[in-house]
């Protein structure tokens, strides 16, 4: 068995040398080892998404993830809707992906920036034509998390098909992962790939 030790590595390096082993074993068991629980989520959806079916167990907030049988079950992956090389190329043809890096619009007043923030997203759910999908990176994330002034309305653009990523490390720096409400935690290898096979994408 091939054994990977991830430990201590940013995001999107656990995932990345998950590839690579798989790319270089594409038979036989690998183990890769994780120290945090947003490496290990990370590495199970795209061990998913290569249509395996990975096991994984934790002690003293070490995770070790085993994916058996390579050869035999990577032949049929399961799509992970939040992976761009998965997503539908039709759906997104010609629709914007809106980058959003604050919880705040423009510069100056923050209390004026948070409100142009909530008028702002409100406006989306009310327009015929949506987003495909909304980033949420670094002070961005705050707006996906319990009490955002904009929770409701981002879970109805869910609703109404809007891929919505929230970066795991932004939500792990600001130490609000357990208060994250809308949306799919991600890594920056997914949202580096949507952002490069997207035809437009406009930064807030």
């Amino acid at each position: 068995m091939k054994e990977i030790d991830c430990r201590g590595l940013n995001c999107p390096e656990p995932v990345l040398k998950t590839k690579t082993a798989l790319e270089q074993q594409p038979s036989g068991n690998l183990k890769i080892i994780v120290d945090n629980q947003t490496a290990r989520d990370n590495v199970l959806r795209f061990l998913r998404s290569k249509g395996l079916e990975p096991d994984t167990h934790e002690k003293d907030g070490i995770f070790h993830i085993t994916a058996e049988e390579l050869a035999l079950n990577s032949k049929t992956g399961v799509p992970d809707p939040h992976n761009a090389a998965t997503l539908d190329k039709q759906g997104r043809k010609g629709k914007p992906v809106l980058l959003i890096s604050t919880d705040q619009l423009g510069v100056g007043s923050s209390e004026l920036g948070k409100l142009l923030m909530r008028n702002f997203i409100y406006t989306l759910t009310r327009r015929d034509d949506m987003p495909y999908a909304i980033i949420f990176m670094n002070a961005g994330v705050k707006l996906s998390i319990l009490n955002s002034p904009v929770l409701q309305e981002l879970k109805e653009l869910e609703e109404n098909g809007v891929v919505i990523m929230v970066c795991g490390t932004c939500l792990d720096y600001y130490q609000l992962k357990d208060r994250h409400q809308a949306g799919q935690v991600s890594n920056m290898y997914d949202i580096s790939d949507l952002l490069m096979l997207s035809e437009r994408v406009v930064t807030i």
